[in-house]
């Protein structure tokens, strides 16, 4: 299961705190541990830094509270706006996944014009079709 349904906000300074659960299930130990940080897709992927391991991003310090900077260029170019966006969170094989969370319709999962209704996501052409519905 990849979607934990973890979901932060990054905070003005471009930080982000990456939840205890997943901290321990990645043994990442806050102050004495870095995260190497790099994009890949549509996602930002935060790896425990290994000295001996190639490196393809930038390396940033896991603070006393769990939360890591992410680097400008990143957010930039993810689109990520400070104290805007939510990030979706999620650990896969030996990574953190930090992905910008769009709600999606919760009948056909489209993430674009999304309404919310009773407090459930519902995108235009679904609401067409229940209007057609007699």
């Amino acid at each position: 299961m990849k979607s934990t349904g973890i979901v932060r906000k990054v905070d003005q300074l471009g930080r982000i705190v990456i939840p205890k659960e997943l901290r321990r299930t990645l043994q990442i130990v806050e102050i004495e541990d870095s995260l190497e940080i790099f994009v890949e897709n549509d996602t930002i992927v935060l790896k425990k830094y290994n000295e001996n391991a190639d490196i393809y991003g930038v390396i940033r310090r896991v603070d006393q509270l769990g939360r890591i900077v992410l680097p400008i260029e990143l957010r930039r170019k993810l689109d990520i706006l400070v104290e805007k966006d939510s990030l979706e969170i999620y650990v896969e094989g030996n990574s953190v996944i930090l992905k910008k969370y769009e709600p999606a319709c919760i009948f056909c999962g489209n993430a674009r014009n999304v309404f919310i209704f009773k407090g459930k996501n519902i995108c235009p052409s679904c609401i067409k079709e229940i209007q057609e519905i007699k």
